[in-house]
């Protein structure tokens, strides 16, 4: 994993959400990760977060089943969000039904074996099949329905 390193600068006030408010400094400096061999000027606030970065969801490869008809990579991208955001967020029946939607408008191949199928939702962020409701005999329950 590839670490990587915001360095934010401010002069003045800073209001940003609920918990975030920086006021009444000449300038602050936020960093994210290792702090830079130059040190800050003297009175100059400093905020450091040294925590782990989480890798970013566009690390991953596309949905390997995306419709042939999806050519843009904008619409490839954007089918592959729905899918890491329907596994991480709902249930099998949902999934399996929003799924199904989805191949009917062209944006999913639904023909491959329902054995790559459920490998490839869990390499998306599905639950493990060993978490309630997430089983591979559920998914099949689900998987095989036709509308």
């Amino acid at each position: 994993m590839s670490n990587i390193v915001y360095y934010f600068h401010f002069d003045g006030n800073l209001i940003a959400g609920d918990n975030f408010d920086i006021h009444d400094n000449s300038s602050v400096v936020i960093r994210h990760g290792e702090q830079p061999s130059d040190n800050p000027a003297a009175g100059t606030a400093v905020v450091e977060d040294l925590s782990q970065v989480v890798p970013v969801a566009d690390d991953l490869p596309l949905f390997k089943y995306i419709h042939p008809s999806v050519t843009s990579e904008t619409a490839k991208r954007q089918v592959h969000h729905e899918i890491q955001n329907l596994v991480r967020q709902f249930s099998m029946p949902d999934i399996c039904r929003y799924l199904r939607q989805m191949c009917k408008d062209s944006r999913v191949y639904l023909n491959v074996k329902p054995e790559a199928m459920f490998a490839e939702l869990h390499r998306m962020g599905m639950p493990s099949d060993t978490t309630p409701g997430f089983s591979y005999k559920n998914f099949m329950n689900y998987f095989n329905i036709n509308d």
